[in-house]
């Protein structure tokens, strides 16, 4: 198989900036029977900067699934600018990819001219970046270490469930 960046790591992960969490959550349910989606909540970063400048922006997200692909839900919680408005628009934004050496992952795209967009560390202490392919691709791409624990458990959410309550706490997830 021909190896690209994107081929070499997979894609892990759909991401879609939203108007409202509970209204997409619905809709992703009830026509591509997506979720459940566990509200991870407004999580306020470590450290954040878009462009290399130190930015404030907020946002909500969800995490459910569609078949053997994660699907992330992301609201705007407050008006800062952001990668996620900078997008133009809802809709699809990310693909994301999981990488064992973050480093070595944004150095290989840089190596083949694709820009940082956004650098952060989540308040959990997880390391994200965002790539600015939105000319080529249409859309940013994501590239953070990999979350086995979390994508395996909210997947065996995803099989064992019935179509009902398709967002949820992540108490629940966490079996509170």
């Amino acid at each position: 198989m021909y190896e690209t960046l994107l081929s070499k790591y997979g894609v892990r992960q759909l991401g879609f900036y939203v108007k409202s969490i509970e209204e997409t959550a619905a809709f992703m349910a009830k026509h591509f029977g997506a979720g459940p989606f566990f509200d991870m909540g407004v999580n306020e970063p470590a450290k954040l900067q878009l462009h290399g400048a130190d930015c404030k922006s907020l946002t909500r997200c969800a995490l459910g699934h569609m078949n053997d692909v994660q699907v992330e839900l992301i609201e705007p919680a407050n008006d800062e600018p952001s990668v996620y408005a900078e997008a133009g628009g809802f809709g699809l934004h990310h693909i994301c990819l999981w990488t064992d050496d973050l480093a070595k992952t944004i150095e290989e795209f840089k190596a083949e001219g694709v820009e940082v967009a956004m650098e952060m560390v989540s308040g959990q202490g997880l390391p994200v970046v965002y790539l600015d392919t939105v000319e080529e691709l249409g859309v940013y791409v994501e590239v953070n270490p990999p979350l086995d624990q979390l994508y395996q458990g909210i997947k065996m959410q995803h099989e064992k469930w019935d179509g009902t309550r398709p967002l949820r706490s992540v108490a629940e997830l966490m079996g509170k």
